[in-house]
């Protein structure tokens, strides 16, 4: 490849190839020998200089395309009064408004119920004719699992959402417009990267953007903590953002009330569940710390 390596080339590979976060390695789908990798590095660096990519600097050899400016968003012509018709578990559209274009975090520790508020999610919505429903999950407890869960919240045969198996790059499945994803769940990174978490809401985020659809996620969190692993960053996307524990639903954050009389945030219900874990039951209000 050394006498093909131009900078024309590197230049048009960054420009209609790249679509993210790049190695320099990964230059023309790799098809470079090593003794070519020092000028290859050069012409990366002069199309730095041009304003074509920039180095990112924590990583060594890592860079990422410079986009060009973006069509200018109408914000005028928005319709603020219509809101995304998503229904919640515990009556919680009573005091959280939520907008299209935005995700929600359901922050659970362990046994919490946060797979069970995220399936009633999805089927408290699986016949609203104001959008589709696709549920991503990781499917950590099994399809039998996933069935007897689904089956015992009424769910038909043939089911009126699409269920898709996911572990990760949740985002590459944002496509669909008018659309509710459920997603169970974000998972820490096996390297134990809690940092990569919000990252990962956040390219959620970005491709929700022109669909007229929601994502409402699910997040792991240590026992009596309000924040899920990732911290505070994972709030900062959030519509709204649940706290989840044993018999204990919080409400952290909800970025626009329903009605601006009441304000949600910190409010709490305490709850049990029925016989099959599939549903809520005693919900009440909770005053407690």
């Amino acid at each position: 490849m050394d006498k093909k390596l131009t900078l024309f080339l590197v230049e048009q590979w960054i420009t209609t190839v790249a679509t993210g976060e790049f190695h320099y390695k990964q230059v023309l789908e790799g098809d470079i020998e090593a003794d070519a990798y020092p000028k290859l590095r050069e012409y990366i660096s002069r199309c730095c200089e041009k304003g074509i990519c920039e180095s990112l600097g924590r990583r060594d050899g890592w860079y990422r395309p410079i986009q060009e400016l973006p069509t200018p968003v109408n914000w005028q012509e928005a319709n603020d009064k219509k809101d995304f018709p998503v229904i919640l578990p515990f009556g919680l559209r009573k005091y959280i408004w939520v907008d299209p274009e935005t995700t929600s975090m359901v922050a659970g520790s362990k046994d919490s119920g946060k797979t069970t508020f995220l399936m009633k999610v999805v089927a408290l919505n699986m016949r609203n004719p104001a959008f589709k429903v696709i549920f991503l999950t990781n499917m950590e407890e099994g399809v039998n699992q996933l069935k007897r869960r689904f089956e015992s919240m009424g769910v038909p045969n043939p089911a009126p959402f699409l269920t898709y198996q996911m572990i990760g790059n949740f985002h590459d499945a944002i496509k669909e417009a008018n659309t509710l994803y459920v997603i169970d769940y974000i998972d820490v990174p096996e390297s134990g990267e809690f940092y990569m978490i919000a990252p990962a809401v956040a390219k959620i985020q970005v491709r929700l953007v022109g669909l007229n659809s929601v994502a409402i996620i699910g997040l792991q969190k240590k026992m009596g903590s309000d924040w899920a692993f990732g911290g505070q960053q994972t709030l900062k996307k959030a519509t709204f953002y649940l706290a989840m524990d044993v018999g204990k639903l919080k409400i952290i954050s909800a970025k626009i009330p329903a009605d601006p009389k009441i304000l949600p945030k910190n409010m709490q219900w305490s709850f049990g569940y029925n016989e099959t874990g599939s549903d809520f039951t005693n919900i009440e209000r909770y005053y407690g710390e």
